[in-house]
C-alpha cells in the first residue's frame, strides 16, 4: 500500500484538533490520488532537546518522515502563518512526490474561528 504524508496545521491546537484535521485530509487524498493510502504519522508527541529551536526540530522531525511518502497533502493558507506546512510542501514539489493542497478553512474550522474571534477583538478596539 502506497504512503500519504499529511501536512496539517499544529501550532495552537489540541490533538483532538489535529487528528480530525488529518482523518479529513486522510480520506480527501484518497479520493483526490485514487486509491486507499497508509498515513505516516506525522504527529509528534517526543519533546525536542533543551537548547533546541522547537519548530526548526518538529520540522526536521517531520521532514525526516516525508521519505518514505509515496504522495502529500498539505494546506494553503493566505495568512502563511503555518509555515512549516509552507516547508513541508516546498519539499514534497520540489522533490516531486504526487501532491494536492487544500485551503486550510476546509479541515480546520477551529483556526478560522479563532482567528476570526482574533479579529473581532482587535477590532472592537477602534
Amino acid at each position: 500500500m502506497k504512503k500519504l504524508f499529511i501536512s496539517a496545521p499544529m501550532k495552537g491546537r489540541t490533538e483532538a484538533q489535529i487528528r480530525a484535521t488529518m482523518e479529513q485530509m486522510h480520506h480527501i487524498a484518497e479520493a483526490v490520488f485514487g486509491e486507499e493510502l497508509e498515513v505516516i504519522q506525522t504527529y509528534i508527541s517526543d519533546d525536542p532537546p533543551a537548547d533546541a529551536n522547537q519548530a526548526v526540530w518538529y520540522l526536521g522531525e517531520s521532514i525526516k518522515k516525508m521519505a518514505d511518502a509515496d504522495y502529500f497533502i498539505g494546506i494553503y493558507d493566505e495568512e502563511k502563518a503555518f509555515r512549516g506546512c509552507a516547508i513541508e510542501n516546498l519539499v514534497a514539489r520540489s522533490y516531486n512526490i504526487p501532491s494536492y493542497v487544500i485551503n486550510f478553512g476546509f479541515v480546520a474550522p477551529d483556526v478560522t474561528e479563532a482567528r476570526a474571534k482574533a479579529n473581532r477583538k482587535y477590532n472592537s478596539y477602534y
